[in-house]
């Protein structure tokens, strides 16, 4: 017996204009990272775990938002 597919799609041209107004951030590495900013690596993993910083874990690396860390020197430590 076939199953029928309920899933509701938007119209093409709808779906590339919502992709298209969505901002991907830059995610980096700690070390690339740490060779940019000229922090070392383990003030920039203190960080991470202090959750000073914006960041993600994928498996055993942290991952850390560029324009988030550059707004985090800018200003100073989050509340």
């Amino acid at each position: 017996m076939a199953r029928k597919n309920n899933t509701s799609t938007l119209p093409e041209q709808e779906f590339n204009f919502i992709v298209s107004d969505v901002r991907i951030p830059r995610m980096v590495p700690l070390q690339t990272l740490a060779d940019e900013s000229g922090i070392p690596y383990k003030a920039l993993w203190l960080m991470c775990k202090q959750n000073k910083i914006v960041y993600i874990k994928s498996g055993n690396k942290y991952l850390v938002n560029v324009d988030k860390f550059v707004e985090f020197l800018n200003t100073g430590e989050r509340e």
